[in-house]
């Protein structure tokens, strides 16, 4: 049959290309995202205005948010000042709480002794707030930096200790007894290559003696 000089075979077309529906820019998808949070913003600063300006409190209790504004910026450098201190603190208190927490929760995770004794406490702890270690850190060492530190520990160390002991909690016994099978023949080859070891030395002791 012949063919159709016309009809061009299948092989030799060129691929079909699909061209879709470009998707957002990448400024479209920023802003989508970054409008409410401006909207939310500005109704926030909008209602405080009206606020202010109703009369409802004294303009010392209750200023303007340009009044805080303009504070904000004269004060910068005392406010910087302070947040490096809180910065620095916070670091110091979380470092020791991570230090103190972890230990606790290794401990009470590997020994079910010290977790049906000091279990429930460190729970009830961790849901006590903070600030009512305040009275006492001011009672034990004053208005120093060691009761900042208490406070932020004790606040924080329970946390840590509960969610740690909650983590271990949750590892598969499977990977427990794989892991001690794993120690088990690490220790095993360690024997071995000391066994080894031995039989070599005391091969080489009997060839000196012989020789000597």
């Amino acid at each position: 049959m012949p063919v159709d000089s016309d009809v061009v075979p299948l092989d030799a077309m060129p691929p079909l290309v699909v061209v879709g529906r470009r998707g957002p820019s990448r400024l479209a998808r920023i802003w989508s995202v970054l409008w409410p949070k401006l909207l939310a913003a500005a109704m926030f600063l909008g209602i405080w205005q009206l606020v202010v300006w109703s009369g409802w409190r004294p303009e010392y209790l209750l200023p303007s948010p340009a009044t805080v504004a303009k504070a904000f910026v004269d004060d910068f450098s005392s406010i910087w000042d302070a947040t490096v201190i809180t910065l620095q603190r916070g670091v110091k208190g979380f470092t020791l709480a991570l230090i103190i927490g972890g230990a606790l929760g290794l401990a009470v995770s590997r020994s079910r002794i010290l977790r049906s004794a000091i279990g429930s406490m460190i729970t009830g702890l961790q849901t006590m707030p903070s600030i009512m270690w305040f009275p006492l850190a001011i009672l034990l060492f004053k208005a120093t930096e060691e009761a900042i530190m208490f406070v932020v520990v004790l606040g924080a160390a329970p946390s840590i200790a509960n969610g740690l002991i909650q983590g271990v909690d949750q590892i598969p016994p499977i990977l427990l007894r794989a892991g001690r099978v794993l120690e088990a023949k690490v220790q095993f080859a360690r024997a071995a290559e000391l066994a080894q070891n031995a039989r070599e030395r005391e091969f080489l002791l009997k060839r000196s003696e012989a020789c000597g």
